[in-house]
């Protein structure tokens, strides 16, 4: 995705899920085992954007990377954070980095430039799937998967497409990724070798409501055997969707109104570890994104930030590492 830029325009919703959702785990966490980490456009002047931290509740939100440039966090794996920042580079070059949920330790985990792309890990978080810079040539997008120290394992994909906003499956076995290979972005899956490729995602041909530029299928996130959500402007607005890994059930999660009759639009989200919550950013009447929490059934919907700064992007982070979980 391209930082403060594809302005999703978003209001309060009641969103409406299929029960089977509901049934992607049988462990459900309490609010005390997990904070929110999200992304806060803290002086668009002057192209700064921070990391947050805050409880389940909404409560004690705190910047925790406190730089003047920009700083994103797409990732977590226990109590860690993974982020992109232009820190230690020019404006919107960024190298990958790590700290800690309180946003101590930090430590650069690349030593060449990544691309802002959603990212995600395996086999305990000591894996992660990105998307690399390559020097050769500044406009391709392919994705990497490397160890902690940023060290290059393989090279998932190597064509003339743009393939992004990478996400392991829960076995870490295959990928699923968003691609530009038709004029527009679709999501295909991929197995973590590079072989095997197929589409998985079709947008419907008699809708025109997105533009070129805009999501028609968004940043993926793998939440277990049956369900893949993604982000797509149909019909006029964006909206969550999930569709399983062959292609089937296509569902639409979230409505295109609020039961006032405003136009509802929501972003990107992240998933708890249990399956059961959905963390994301939704607009206001005047257009400003807040964080959101619903549960997976589609009740509790509630609103965890009230600021006039745009608040984006949510992940679900852990302060207490527990890699059995």
């Amino acid at each position: 995705m391209e930082l403060g830029g594809r302005a999703i325009k978003k209001n309060y919703l009641l969103l409406v899920m299929g029960a089977s959702l509901a049934a992607c785990s049988s462990y459900v966490e309490n609010k005390a085992e997990y904070k929110i980490a999200y992304n806060v456009l803290y002086d668009g002047q002057n192209d700064n954007y921070e990391i947050f931290v805050m409880n389940a509740d909404g409560s004690e939100q705190k910047n925790i990377s406190n730089y003047g440039g920009v700083d994103w966090v797409y990732h977590s794996h226990g109590d860690r954070l993974y982020f992109i920042s232009d820190r230690d580079s020019t404006s919107r070059k960024y190298f990958l980095y790590e700290m800690k949920w309180d946003g101590s330790e930090v430590r650069r985990v690349t030593d060449y430039l990544v691309h802002d792309s959603y990212m995600s890990s395996r086999n305990n978080g000591t894996e992660l799937l990105i998307n690399k810079y390559i020097e050769q040539d500044s406009t391709r997008r392919d994705l990497f998967i490397i160890d902690l120290q940023g060290t290059i394992l393989s090279r998932v994909t190597d064509d003339e497409y743009i393939n992004t906003d990478g996400y392991f499956s829960p076995d870490g076995e295959q990928i699923v990724f968003r691609s530009y290979r038709d004029e527009i972005d679709e999501l295909f899956i991929v197995n973590a070798d590079g072989t095997g490729l197929r589409q998985l995602t079709h947008y419907p041909k008699d809708d025109s409501t997105a533009m070129d530029w805009e999501y028609h299928a968004g940043p993926p996130q793998w939440v277990n055997s049956t369900i893949i959500s993604f982000l797509s402007k149909r019909n006029g607005n964006y909206s969550i969707y999930t569709i399983s890994p062959e292609g089937e059930n296509l569902t639409q999660l979230t409505p295109d109104k609020t039961p006032e009759g405003y136009p509802s639009n929501q972003g990107w989200h992240s998933w708890s570890r249990d399956g059961k919550r959905i963390v994301y950013n939704a607009s206001e009447w005047d257009g400003n994104f807040n964080i959101y929490i619903m549960d997976a059934d589609g009740s509790n919907p509630t609103r965890l930030t009230d600021d006039k700064k745009y608040q984006q992007a949510p992940v679900f982070v852990y302060p207490i590492k527990e890699s059995s979980k």
